[in-house]
């Protein structure tokens, strides 16, 4: 990384994936943190560190300092990550899509974090994290206005959770909640009357809602894509 720094400045996209060796030390280079690295590749936007179990929150601590010019990231299964780094996240403006999937040590209070900061993500996806809760759909739906597709599948929310986000995120247009088997029909009457721009969403082995909750469904004008693995017929 440290030759990566030198010698690609104007690199846009790099994807570290499953690179066990690389740490938070590396991730300095990339952000230009320690002298040897000079400016580091500032002009990155496209960063994968999913599977980087050496990456800490001191690495994401120097993304939100040197790489201001991210868009994506994707930290998915990176167990070493927790909330506070989220907290340094949080301070990335132009940052758009991110992807915490199967991050374990992520909470709701994360979320509280990213709600707070002043980032514009987009596109969000904790599946997988099982300390997310309804609290974190709360800070979500206090803060990340600007979200188009949320995915939760298997977390540990429930219907007032999803009350939360139906109150505010009426410009979602993707959402997954994949085997999140508390939910029941009150929430998909939720998300029926209050999620109009819905074109996708994910049920999959949501084994509590009903037919009547598949009659709403069969009602939101814009739904294309409808998964129903493992539902129930009755």
């Amino acid at each position: 990384l440290l030759l990566i720094a030198w010698g690609l400045k104007k690199l846009k996209r790099l994807n570290l994936r499953s690179c066990w060796h690389v740490s938070d030390t590396g991730i300095g280079h990339l952000a230009g943190m320690n002298p040897e690295s000079a400016t580091g590749t500032l002009r990155l936007e496209h960063l994968g560190l999913q599977d980087c179990q050496r990456v800490t929150d001191e690495g994401l601590k120097h993304i939100s300092v040197g790489l201001t010019s991210l868009k994506f990231i994707n930290f998915s299964f990176s167990v070493s990550i927790t909330d506070t780094g989220l907290k340094h996240l949080a301070k990335l403006t132009t940052l758009q899509e991110l992807n915490l999937r199967s991050c374990d040590n992520i909470s709701d209070v994360g979320m509280a974090y990213l709600a707070e900061g002043s980032s514009r993500i987009a596109v969000l996806d904790v599946s997988f994290c099982d300390k997310i809760g309804d609290q974190a759909l709360s800070h979500i739906s206090q803060g990340l206005f600007s979200l188009k597709s949320l995915s939760l599948s298997a977390c540990q929310i429930t219907d007032e959770g999803i009350c939360k986000i139906a109150k505010t995120l009426h410009e979602l247009e993707t959402l997954n909640i994949g085997q999140c088997s508390k939910l029941t029909d009150g929430a998909v009457a939720l998300i029926s009357e209050s999620m109009p721009q819905l074109r996708t969403i994910d049920l999959y082995g949501c084994t509590k809602i009903t037919p009547w909750g598949l009659e709403l469904l069969e009602k939101m004008p814009r739904v294309t894509n409808l998964n129903l693995g493992l539902w129930l017929v009755r």
